[in-house]
């Protein structure tokens, strides 16, 4: 896609952040709006949806409210078609697989990072799935002890 094939196309983001996580969107719209404009349309969708979103994060819900009532196409992670992951090194730019809310690289037999996916998930504003707990026994050594 060439540069001069985007003319028309107007990008604006939202973010949302707590104590400990900070959430960003992209959105798109064919119309460019004056950020006093947008602020409002955000400020209305918000107002609709805070007390009954259903979706993981109130940015996703006023991202979606966004979409129907005026017509932005939000950058969410059920649309990624592609992504690549860019290295300075020669040769270990590659293709990154999507799934779900993590992504991860698509060599054959390389094993997803369980910690990895946990942060991910957690910074993606998503409960992470699969929390591991270790149980274990330790003995004191006495030898420690002189």
């Amino acid at each position: 896609m060439r540069g001069d094939s985007l003319r028309g196309v107007y990008f604006y983001e939202l973010h949302e952040a707590d104590d400990e996580l900070a959430i960003g969107m992209t959105l798109a719209h064919d119309e460019a709006f004056a950020p006093s404009e947008f602020l409002a349309m955000v400020e209305t969708a918000r107002s609709r949806v805070i007390e009954t979103f259903t979706e993981e994060t109130l940015i996703e819900a006023i991202a979606a409210e966004l979409e129907r009532e005026h017509d932005f196409a939000a950058s969410l992670d059920s649309r990624l078609v592609a992504a690549v992951g860019i290295s300075s090194e020669e040769g270990e730019t590659r293709l990154l697989a999507h799934e779900g809310p993590t992504a991860h690289a698509a060599d054959e037999g390389e094993e997803e990072d369980p910690d990895l996916a946990i942060a991910e998930a957690l910074l993606s504003g998503r409960e992470p799935i699969g929390l591991r707990t270790a149980v274990v026994d330790l003995e004191k050594n006495e030898s420690l002890d002189s």
